[in-house]
């Protein structure tokens, strides 16, 4: 009786299935098409963590955003350990030398004041001004105590504004081209004693070729070349010089030493005892100078302006030659040993201090800003005390415009004295002379 109702029961229950079924028709393709919408909304709902699948999820499990299962992701600390592994090794970069340090000014100035074998004379120093930028000034001119302990009219300047020095015009230190002739400290080979012994060798080499310009004689055949440089140029007989290019006047100093003039006095007398040719040639003791600058005045107007310019400049001069002292070696030149202008002109040789350069640069420059005044000389000529000079009249007598080394050559290497760089002339080149027996001067400065 049970087994009866239980199979009726499975069999009512069969047949309401089949008639659902049959009512209600299934699709498969729709019922998996809404199970899939129904898992892509769900996903849409769920935000999944960024920094869990950068592995750098601090919160872990407590995190409220979705960590998807699967395969263990990196961790922070892994990442980072991965990171490091993965770096190169740098590449060895080349060792780079290291320039030595250069000496400082104040051990060059310290060198030049207490070695001996350095004339402080000769060196000049070229120092950077909050107003005129870099000037130069014999070593001399300069007070080297501590800038606490000089006078207000000292010339003292702090070792950081030293620029370079040079000696005779040459550099033989310098701070921003980590130039060191002196110590070497730049890594040169040569010491200050060798650059010294080259720079006289190629002042001698450049004297020996030079050719003087037409300093005081009106009656001279050589006047200057076109080409400049301060050289000469023989003239034909022939040959007609312009007004224009001749000079006029001469800016110079006179010497004034007896005992030199007289020295100098007995080498013309021993040339024209082997050479009477030569007597009309010879320069005159009371005449005796060295010339600074060659001017053409164009008017009386030019003449006056130059004048005025050697007023204006007399202050600048008297201070860069300092005191009268003996001790200031900066107003002393020394005239030692005899040498000539292409074996046609006889000098003395000179041995100047830094300021007779400095000065003779600040005249040439000078004048150059006047109007109607040419310089016709270049400033970097060569410092000399013409003794004799071979004029047209002499070389038609004697055919020849040479001068014979023999007649002079006892007194090659003698030194004859000391010129005070103490004063300056501004002479007029021509046969007259004023009363002293000097050229006809418009205007003198005496320091």
């Amino acid at each position: 009786m049970g087994e009866t109702s239980n199979s009726k029961t499975a069999a009512m229950a069969q047949a309401e299935t089949v008639e659902a079924n049959s009512i209600f028709p299934m699709d498969d393709s729709k019922s998996n098409l809404e199970l899939d919408q129904n898992s892509d909304e769900s996903d849409e709902k769920i935000e999944i963590c960024s920094f869990y699948l950068e592995g750098k999820c601090r919160f872990g499990e407590s995190c409220f955003n979705f960590h998807p299962e699967g395969p263990m992701l990196p961790t922070q600390e892994k990442i980072k350990s991965n990171k490091k592994q993965g770096k190169k090794k740098p590449t060895e970069k080349p060792e780079i030398t290291k320039k030595p340090p250069l000496k400082t000014a104040g051990d060059v100035r310290k060198r030049i004041q207490w070695d001996s074998d350095l004339p402080a004379e000769y060196f000049t120093v070229g120092y950077l001004d909050r107003i005129d930028g870099i000037v130069e000034k014999p070593f001399n001119a300069f007070t080297w105590e501590h800038l606490a302990l000089v006078d207000i009219d000292d010339l003292a300047i702090p070792q950081h504004r030293i620029q370079y020095f040079k000696y005779k015009g040459t550099k033989v230190w310098d701070k921003n081209k980590r130039l060191d002739n002196v110590y070497g400290s730049a890594g040169n080979k040569y010491t200050i004693t060798e650059i010294m012994k080259q720079v006289d060798e190629e002042l001698r080499v450049k004297a020996s070729t030079f050719d003087p310009d037409d300093d005081s004689d009106d009656e001279d055949m050589f006047v200057l070349d076109s080409g400049g440089g301060g050289r000469i140029a023989e003239l034909s007989y022939e040959d007609h010089v312009k007004e224009k290019d001749r000079a006029t006047h001469f800016l110079c100093i006179r010497v004034q030493n007896n005992d030199l003039a007289r020295a100098v006095h007995n080498v013309q007398l021993k040339v024209i005892e082997n050479d009477d040719s030569l007597r009309n040639c010879i320069m005159p003791t009371e005449i005796l100078h060295i010339t600074l600058a060659m001017v053409h005045c164009h008017s009386p107007e030019s003449i006056i302006a130059v004048t005025s310019l050697m007023n204006e400049l007399e202050p600048q001069l008297k201070r860069l030659v300092g005191e009268d002292l003996e001790s200031n070696l900066e107003r002393s030149i020394t005239a030692k040993g005899l040498s000539t202008f292409g074996a046609r002109v006889l000098y003395t040789q000179l041995d100047v201090p830094a300021s007779f350069n400095i000065a003779a640069r600040i005249i040439f420059e000078s004048l150059q800003h006047l109007d109607d005044v040419t310089c016709t000389n270049h400033f970097d000529f060569v410092p000399h005390m013409t003794l004799l000079k071979v004029n047209r009249i002499a070389t038609r007598e004697r055919h020849s415009k040479y001068i014979n080394s023999c007649l002079y050559s006892d007194y090659i290497h003698d030194e004859f004295g000391k010129i005070k760089f103490d004063n300056i002339h501004f002479c007029f080149i021509d046969d007259k002379r004023g009363d002293d027996g000097f050229y006809v001067t418009c205007k003198r400065i005496n320091f």
